[in-house]
């Protein structure tokens, strides 16, 4: 299933090299604005990317004729709620989640406010402008599926709670590893400033 995810989309390895390149560039500065640690900000990038390769890159091994047929007006509304058995296996249902799930890890670590908000917001909005995308651009040649919308917000979903998990565990463990070193010792006076201060003016 993989190997055939990956021959339908040719300009995975560009998109994955320019998309961890930009994480790079981009990251500390990303980071600095949204206030989370540059490795959130660096995977927040390489999950948008991944994502607009697997969706919005076309398929150039394809004519362009081929993509007449999801012009058509059979959109795929059919949609159910994918089952465990789906889930822990590698399918198209748990590919879709699995597309999802850095980007809501990297949300759940942008410092509340504000722009966690409409980070989450915009994220949970991709979906829908996805696959709203590929219907309107036929020559993508990438099928406009509800049940991928479905699939990506479960992905999403996971992804926060997993993300809001680590938090919670990385705080926890910086607390106990302070409570353990103890209370922060008082500084020291530099050698010889104590005989000094005895010493009477003149």
């Amino acid at each position: 299933m993989i190997e055939a995810v990956l021959r339908a989309t040719p300009l995975f390895w560009p998109g994955a090299l320019l998309s961890a390149l930009a994480g790079l560039l981009c990251s500390r500065r990303l980071g600095r604005r949204l206030g989370t640690h540059p490795l959130a900000a660096f995977l927040l990038m390489l999950s948008l990317g991944g994502i607009a390769t697997f969706t919005l890159l076309p398929d150039i091994n394809s004519h362009y004729l081929d993509g007449l047929r999801y012009a058509e007006s059979g959109y795929a509304s059919q949609w159910h709620a994918p089952r465990l058995a789906e889930l822990t296996s590698v399918n198209q249902d748990s590919l879709n989640v699995a597309l999802f799930v850095p980007l809501g890890v990297a949300v759940a670590h942008i410092r509340p406010g504000k722009g966690a908000a409409w980070s989450a917001v915009a994220a949970a909005a991709l979906p829908f402008g996805i696959e709203a995308t590929q219907y309107a651009v036929p020559w993508l040649l990438r099928a406009c599926d509800l049940q991928d919308i479905v699939d990506n917000l479960l992905g999403l979903a996971l992804g926060l709670f997993a993300g809001h998990v680590l938090g919670l565990v990385a705080r926890a463990a910086a607390s106990f590893r302070r409570a353990r070193s103890g209370p922060p010792r008082a500084p020291r006076a530099p050698r010889g400033s104590l005989g000094a201060a005895a010493q009477p003016g003149p």
